[in-house]
């Protein structure tokens, strides 16, 4: 029987068949290219280690659902009131929004580790061994220093692995606490006709000072054009 080594794609967890390395579905009992077979649910040791990301990742809150909008105010007047009083109220949970769009901008920072980079660095760190004790061994133990440099590549990227998805999912559940605080927040404001993307301070700005001094016509033209 073949290793089966599972992958993460935009479809979810699949499975790679060693032998004609084709994609399989998860839990598959063979592969269906070329019969393989494969344990159902089985994975790979790395895979494995690093835990059911899948598991760890239903525990997440659910995201609150937003309250239905208001009416939009009438005439221009009474959108400009209520826009100051939607724009006061919101004031109070503005550190939050900046909160939110710094965890945004880290996501791009989390990186999986690269199995590549832990081989090369296994490979100099067995190198480096083999310089400072091997040269002194019989030639019959330069095998030793090819396990070193497997044990290396392996504890490192599988450590490394457990660190990133660890932290990725402490991320996931910090951003989604925020959006539910924000959430929760918007839907407790009275007859708020925003939607919620407009109740940055930025925009309510915007607007109040467009619908004032006539450069915006009307809430409704501000949402077509933005």
């Amino acid at each position: 029987m073949v290793l089966i080594v599972s992958v993460r794609g935009k479809e979810g967890r699949r499975m790679i068949c060693r032998k004609c390395g084709c994609l399989i579905e998860r839990g598959a009992k063979t592969c269906m290219f070329c019969g393989e077979p494969a344990e159902a649910g089985k994975e790979d040791l790395i895979t494995r280690a690093m835990g059911d990301v899948e598991g760890a990742s239903r525990e997440l809150p659910p995201l609150v659902p937003l309250a239905p909008l208001a009416p939009v105010p009438a005439t221009r007047e009474e959108t400009i009131t209520e826009l100051r009083r939607l724009k006061k109220y919101f004031a109070q949970i503005d550190g939050t929004y900046d909160v939110l769009e710094d965890l945004w901008a880290k996501e791009t920072a989390w990186k999986e580790p690269s199995l590549l980079h832990w081989l090369i660095g296994g490979g100099l760190g067995a190198a480096l061994l083999y310089v400072l004790i091997g040269i002194h061994l019989p030639y019959a133990f330069l095998s030793l220093f090819f396990i070193v440099w497997g044990a290396i590549t392996v504890m490192g990227y599988v450590r490394g692995g457990r660190s990133y998805e660890k932290g990725r999912l402490q991320y996931e559940r910090d951003v989604r606490v925020l959006e539910n605080e924000i959430r929760a927040y918007y839907n407790r404001a009275d007859r708020c006709f925003l939607p919620l993307d407009y109740t940055g301070q930025a925009v309510l700005r915007e607007l109040i000072e467009g619908l004032d001094s006539g450069m915006i016509a009307s809430f409704e033209d501000y949402r077509i054009n933005h």
